[in-house]
């Protein structure tokens, strides 16, 4: 989940002070950061109680987007084409997907958008959208021909992102989920 998204006070959990103390490593990497402002950042960081702490530590530190564009379009041929981990999402994008598979997973991206718009364009393909609970899903503007459009996201919260699909699926399949839950017997599988 983005440290943008949720409201400043939900209280920050481990694994948000760990994405939170991986943008600010990155940016002493970079050398936006020297080692003092590096154990400054990591001190408030660890010491954060709520998410509010954890984008205020974050906010001049945020990863630019691909291009700092405001639109994204992914193009798969039988191949594969993902986007996870802590990346930028634009406005709007489009996944087109020929005989291949296109995952774009919003758990831990930062998100500054209200409305995110995906265009999936799926023949013979799939198109899985990863989100965090919260988020509200408009799926009805999906053609499907001989394919399926599900949302199997469970019911939003207020003031959570809106994610609007539109598209065409031919002989395709277009998911949105939550990431799947981790198994003891199975422990490295997460999403």
């Amino acid at each position: 989940m983005s440290l943008e998204q949720p409201p400043p006070g939900h209280r920050a959990s481990d694994n948000d002070r760990e994405r939170a103390a991986a943008v600010v490593q990155e940016a002493h990497t970079d050398g936006r950061l020297d080692f003092e402002e590096l154990d400054e950042r990591l001190t408030q960081i660890y010491t954060a109680k709520t998410q509010l702490e954890l984008r205020n530590a974050t906010a001049d530190l945020m990863p630019v987007a691909h291009g700092g564009s405001q639109e994204l379009t992914l193009r798969a041929r039988h191949s594969a084409q993902k986007r996870e981990g802590a990346w930028v999402v634009p406005e709007r994008m489009t996944a087109i997907a020929e005989h291949s598979s296109v995952k774009l997973d919003f758990t831990d991206a930062v998100v500054h958008w209200a409305d995110i718009h995906v265009d999936a364009q799926a023949i013979h393909s799939s198109v899985v959208m990863v989100i965090p609970e919260g988020w509200s899903v408009d799926i009805d503007q999906v053609e499907s021909n001989h394919s399926s459009a599900k949302n199997k996201a469970v019911a939003p919260r207020p003031g959570g992102v809106r994610l609007h699909v539109t598209g065409k699926a031919h002989h395709a399949s277009v998911v949105v989920r939550h990431p799947r839950k981790r198994h003891w017997w199975w422990p490295w599988y997460t999403k």
